[in-house]
């Protein structure tokens, strides 16, 4: 059997992200993602074919199809503008840009923890109150690096980690060099 490399054969995993969260990823400050379950980072490392040496897994960040956070009346660009992001784009240049749907980069993630782990002061954990067990219990991903891609990919979605389209993959590898 050939052997190929992971640029011939790159497996990525996608996360799809609500905006303006995926733009506060990849253009802006967030380092942290908040999910109600865990990120296996091990497991999806050794399923892209990383070395055991590499720091983390990368995940290209999808932006969802939804609107929901971009309405006039929904305060969450407010709170990011005035807590942590003033550069945020404006809900007009948010909907301009028009990346939902669309793959708009890659961050590594390099640990998850639960939430009731990480300081209260980052503006990112989010206020669930006690972060519990079982369908209360919440995680923290860290993000230690993020990268843009010039030609922002369309595809179709999904809920959770899913698998990117080989061709995808491969498309994303050609232009960002994920070591």
């Amino acid at each position: 059997m050939e052997s190929s490399s992971i640029k011939d054969r790159p497996i990525l995993h996608a996360l799809t992200i609500m905006e303006p969260f995926a733009t506060c990823i990849i253009h802006g400050p967030k380092r942290l993602e908040n999910r109600t379950y865990p990120l296996d980072i091990s497991s999806l490392s050794a399923k892209s074919g990383a070395s055991a040496s590499s720091k983390g897994v990368w995940i290209a960040i999808h932006v969802s199809s939804s609107k929901r956070n971009l309405s006039k009346n929904d305060p969450t660009c407010s709170i990011i503008r005035l807590q942590c992001w003033e550069q945020l784009p404006s809900l007009d240049e948010l909907k301009q840009k028009n990346y939902f749907g669309k793959i708009i980069g890659v961050a590594r993630f390099i640990n998850c923890l639960k939430a009731e782990d990480v300081p209260d002061d980052n503006v990112w954990k989010g206020d669930y109150g006690s972060s519990g067990s079982g369908r209360n219990q919440r995680y923290c991903w860290i993000i230690d690096e993020v990268r843009a891609l010039e030609r922002l990919i369309e595809c179709k979605g999904n809920t959770g980690i899913w698998k990117v389209d080989d061709q995808i993959a491969k498309q994303i590898c050609e232009e960002i060099v994920l070591d």
